[in-house]
């Protein structure tokens, strides 16, 4: 059994495990990971990066006893945390501990990444958090008060400043606290990126900084700023030793931004007043020269131990990057006071492919059990009920239904049941791939 001290466990990447041995005779059989006591907590469930940031990496399946043997390693996040650590909806990806004390999602890590941050809404007190909730509400805890939340790209989102508070359970949007700690899956080297909102609106000036992030991956976020922003009134620049700074560069695509190879390049989207950012695990150098961190040099190695690594973080005078807006405040002097529409970005998968994970695009068919490759049957266009695919042919199908709720009712397929959907509240993606790729079969036949 293990106990976790849900309000001691810091939410940062730190915890990683291999080589896990049971004596299953003694404990029961291997069912024994998936009883309640397994996983349990004690502590307080009314932290939120605790509650919905906090992680484990089972780097070979041991710990889990998931997919032993197979050279998967299995990324653990809260249940509770909703989309958040649901790294991919692709069946047999992931799945969710629910007899389990305190409810962990399992997912496949492949080749996605772990990432910690503080984000901070400037100023900030000493090395720790924002000095802006005092400014608010004198009494308020920073770690039990909603600051805002965050969503994965190609998600809808929730932009109720009520979505979830823990220890309920978030749906695609999950909430953050005024606690700076900042910590997910990601790898957006082509797809996907953290969506950022806050409920006071668009910070005038945010920070990162104390950045634990491999070196080389590539992490994109973004927020929405007031309508009409033009960019001439965005600034990012990183500073290094309290002295050294250096400015972003505009790009002219978020393409430009997941290329750049030391991460310094920005984008506005002025149609829809997003702003896109890298971050990296950077510094500035004496000449200027901005890029990734020597972590030898600057004194933070990465730790490794019988071939696993925890990375280190970068210290606040290492490295901050600032996000600073020009714009008429409110009367904290610290957000806009014309407040953001809540916009997730969208994926931007080609034609033809949807959103299958995170950080990656494929046919729809990758969502259904037996992927693209299964042939189904059914009656002929003219006689199928709403509950059938198309009909069969001779060919492995590429463009198969997802396994989304059965078209357009409030049924759940097998699948969905399986990762614990109902019609009700699950991605709206569900419902909308298998209507519309069946209406235009239809049509197109």
């Amino acid at each position: 059994m293990v106990t976790i001290p849900v309000n001691g466990l810091a939410p940062e990447v730190q915890l990683i495990s291999s080589g896990m041995q049971y004596d299953w005779d003694t404990v029961g059989g291997e069912n024994f990971t998936k009883e309640s006591i397994f996983f349990t907590a004690s502590g307080s469930d009314d932290i939120y990066s605790m509650q919905y940031q906090s992680n484990w990496e089972d780097s070979d399946g041991s710990w889990t006893n998931r997919k032993v043997g197979t050279n998967t390693s299995t990324v653990m996040g809260p249940a509770r945390a909703g989309s958040w650590w649901h790294l991919d909806l692709r069946p047999d990806k992931c799945e969710i501990r629910s007899e389990w004390k305190f409810p962990q999602m399992l997912c496949d890590k492949d080749e996605r990444k772990l990432a910690s941050m503080f984000t901070v809404v400037m100023p900030q007190i000493n090395q720790q958090g924002s000095a802006v909730l005092a400014m608010i509400n004198p009494e308020a805890n920073a770690r039990k008060t909603r600051q805002g939340s965050m969503t994965h790209f190609g998600l809808t989102g929730d932009s109720s400043l009520t979505t979830c508070s823990p220890p309920q359970t978030c749906g695609e949007t999950t909430s953050r606290s005024w606690d700076p700690d900042l910590t997910g899956p990601f790898n957006h080297a082509q797809y996907g990126g953290w969506y950022l909102s806050f409920d006071e609106g668009t910070p005038t000036h945010l920070s990162i900084m104390k950045i634990q992030l491999e070196d080389g991956a590539t992490m994109v976020q973004a927020m929405t700023l007031p309508p009409g922003t033009p960019v001439a009134s965005v600034r990012i620049w990183a500073e290094s030793r309290s002295s050294r700074t250096y400015d972003f560069i505009l790009a002219g695509s978020l393409d430009e931004v997941r290329s750049a190879p030391n991460g310094d390049k920005f984008y506005y989207d002025e149609s829809t007043n997003t702003l896109f950012w890298r971050v990296i695990a950077g510094f500035i150098n004496s000449e200027g020269s901005y890029g990734w961190i020597d972590r030898d040099v600057q004194g933070i190695p990465s730790f490794t131990r019988e071939g696993l690594t925890i990375i280190d973080t970068s210290a606040k005078n290492q490295l901050q990057i600032h996000i600073e807006i020009n714009c008429a405040t409110d009367a904290t002097g610290a957000f806009c006071i014309e407040k953001p529409v809540f916009n997730v970005p969208g994926m931007g998968c080609p034609e033809g492919e949807v959103m299958v994970a995170i950080d990656k695009c494929g046919p729809a068919c990758e969502l259904f059990e037996g992927g693209c490759t299964q042939q189904p049957t059914t009656a002929s266009p003219t006689t199928a009920s709403p509950t059938t695919a198309p009909p069969t042919t001779s060919q492995p199908i590429t463009a198969q239904p997802s396994p989304s709720c059965i078209l357009c009712t409030d049924n759940a397929t097998p699948w969905m049941m399986t990762q614990n959907y109902e019609c009700p509240t699950a991605p709206k993606w569900l419902i909308v791939s298998i209507c519309y790729f069946v209406v235009s079969f239809f049509i197109m036949t």
